[in-house]
């Protein structure tokens, strides 16, 4: 077992969202590998062989409280080790996950890549859900929500989609964290995806996870996959790329590329080794 320190996402070469990334863990239990994000209080991408003979490798994902079907920045950080340590000798291939399969394309160089993961088919959940409920556990007046609908949209796990007016109003929140938790369990949900729009294909949102062992994630790829797909077919606002900013409330400044392909979507994104 080897253990590599990554941050994932970062704006501007900071920031970013920290990754450790276990390689060479087929002898570690499930309890092994939960205790190891449990110590850090990190998610922790996990790589194993896979028996599946389509895929190059397994990989597993653990938050503190919890393994996680799929998660993009610990896929990307997963990427990006095994590729500074030649262990991928191609550039396009898939990897297993609890979620499926990912197909997972490497753009660029040895010494200069980014990490593009193709993400699942969206679901627009047809749930009603109540504002004031989510106005409650994000502690904010209902009014500081635009007119367009909250929704539950996933790319492999549901994300809440709330859009706010102003940025201020999102950097400022402080949720009450029971009431989210609770929300989330409410309707299924693994987090809440608060959002501003800014300028053309430029976002800013924070990620306020379903009782992971943490309370803010600065960059989370899934969500930013399904904000593309509310912007897209909510808002009904066609893009080639857009652009999410995360982590700037919790001075991780963060950001995520999302590139649209008419069905669903890629996450794009690097990782920072040190």
């Amino acid at each position: 077992m080897k253990i590599y320190n990554t941050t994932v996402f970062a704006h501007n070469n900071e920031g970013g969202n920290p990754c450790p990334v276990v390689l060479e863990a087929d002898g570690l239990t499930y309890d092994d590998m939960i205790n190891i994000a449990e110590k850090l209080k990190l998610e922790v991408g996990i790589v194993l062989n896979s028996n599946n003979s389509s895929c190059e490798y397994e990989f597993k994902y653990f938050v503190p409280n919890r393994e996680m079907e799929m998660c993009v920045h610990a896929t990307i950080a997963c990427v990006t080790i095994l590729k500074k340590n030649k262990y991928l000798d191609k550039n396009k291939f898939s990897v297993e996950t609890m979620a499926g399969v990912l197909e997972i394309e490497i753009i660029g160089d040895d010494s200069d890549f980014k990490v593009k993961v193709k993400q699942d088919n969206p679901e627009i959940s047809n749930q009603s859900i109540d504002k004031l409920d989510i106005a409650k556990a994000l502690n904010v007046p209902v009014n500081q929500f635009t007119d367009n609908p909250v929704k539950n949209i996933s790319t492999s796990r549901f994300k809440t989609i709330i859009e706010l007016k102003d940025v201020k109003t999102l950097n400022n929140l402080t949720p009450n964290y029971d009431d989210l938790w609770e929300v989330c369990d409410k309707i299924g949900s693994t987090g809440f995806y608060p959002f501003v729009k800014d300028e053309k294909n430029i976002y800013h949102a924070r990620q306020f996870p379903n009782n992971t062992g943490y309370l803010e994630d600065s960059a989370t790829g899934v969500a930013a996959s399904a904000l593309g797909i509310y912007v897209r077919d909510v808002m009904r606002q066609s893009f080639n790329e857009l652009k999410v900013y995360q982590g700037f409330a919790m001075s991780s400044p963060s950001e995520i590329v999302v590139m649209n392909d008419y069905i669903s979507n890629f996450v794009i994104g690097n990782a920072i080794v040190y």
